[in-house]
C-alpha cells in the first residue's frame, strides 16, 4: 500500500485516475500496518506483553471493515469486492480480538 497506494483501489474495482487520487488514504493505511507490526515486535523482543497491540490492530480491521462496507453501499467500489474486503478485514478482527482475549488470560 505504501509502494503501489493505487493499487488496492484498482483491486477494487476502481478506475485508474479514482485509485490514484484515493492512494493517499492508501499510504496511511500501509503506515498504520507498519507501525503496528512494529510495535508488536518490539513489545514481543523486549518481553512486554503484546495484547494491547493485538487488540490495536484489530481495531484497525475494524474499523478497515466498517471503510470497505460504507464504499460499497455508496458505489464508489465493486459492491462484491468492498463487501468481500470487508468481510476479509472483519475476520481478521474477530480473530484478532480473540487472541488479545486469549493473552490477556494467559498473562492473568
Amino acid at each position: 500500500m505504501i509502494v503501489n497506494p493505487a493499487g488496492l483501489g484498482k483491486a477494487l474495482g476502481m478506475a485508474e485516475d479514482e485509485a490514484k487520487r484515493a492512494g493517499w488514504i492508501a499510504r496511511l493505511a500501509g503506515a498504520r500496518e507498519i507501525a503496528i507490526g512494529l510495535g508488536t515486535l518490539d513489545a514481543w523482543r523486549a518481553g512486554r506483553p503484546v495484547d494491547g497491540w493485538v487488540a490495536a490492530q484489530g481495531i484497525s480491521d475494524a474499523s478497515d471493515a466498517i471503510a470497505f462496507a460504507v464504499v460499497a453501499i455508496e458505489g464508489k467500489v465493486s459492491p462484491a469486492r468492498g463487501w468481500g474486503m470487508s468481510a476479509f478485514a472483519l475476520s481478521g478482527a474477530v480473530s484478532e480480538a480473540l487472541t488479545a482475549a486469549a493473552l490477556r488470560r494467559e498473562s492473568r
